[in-house]
């Protein structure tokens, strides 16, 4: 096992069934030129998990509802086009190794043997939010899958699923692999 601490929480990743995008030097080679990837990447039953965390409630001072929440009509908040922009890129990058492009070639090459090929993906967003800001999670969620609803069924991804930390620990395919530190 590896293990990762990052944004509260230990993951503990099987070894030869995981990979970090920002740990691959071929993810190294564009990340500079506004490519962003989620945080961790593991086979589990058969398919491959990608999980991006993210903990806010160290910065509660700044953070509204309008930072996550996309309003219609209006600019996409930052944090919710952050989370939309390593979505996407993530699904690039993979499709890409996946294609066999010259680039993405190279990509599938450090990739666990059974992530070089196409095989059915499982999308997770964790934030921990504070507590006055938590009522809007279920708000996000929905709009968060509204915008990628496209995206993600090019890849025959139905659903994004957007949790707090709690929620993550207790994820049947999260759960042994994630704990949530003091």
């Amino acid at each position: 096992m590896a293990t990762y601490v990052e944004s509260g929480l230990e993951v503990n990743l099987p070894d030869g069934a995981h990979f970090r995008f920002e740990s691959l030097p071929t993810y190294v080679q564009v990340s500079g030129q506004q490519v962003k990837e989620m945080d961790f990447a593991w086979l589990h039953n058969g398919k491959l998990w990608l999980l991006e965390v993210k903990d806010f409630k160290q910065v509660t001072d700044s953070l509204t509802k309008d930072d996550f929440v996309a309003t219609k009509g209006q600019p996409a908040p930052r944090r919710f086009e952050e989370l939309v922009t390593k979505i996407t890129d993530s699904l690039l990058m993979l499709l890409a190794a996946w294609a066999q492009t010259g680039w993405g070639k190279k990509l599938a090459a450090e990739l666990p043997a059974p992530a070089r090929k196409a095989v059915p993906l499982k999308l997770i967003v964790a934030i921990e939010l504070p507590v006055a800001l938590a009522v809007h999670l279920g708000a996000l969620k929905t709009a968060l899958n509204d915008r990628l609803r496209g995206r993600v069924a090019m890849v025959d991804v139905p659903v994004v699923t957007l949790l707090d930390y709690t929620r993550l620990a207790a994820h049947p395919a999260t759960g042994p692999y994630v704990r949530r530190l003091p």
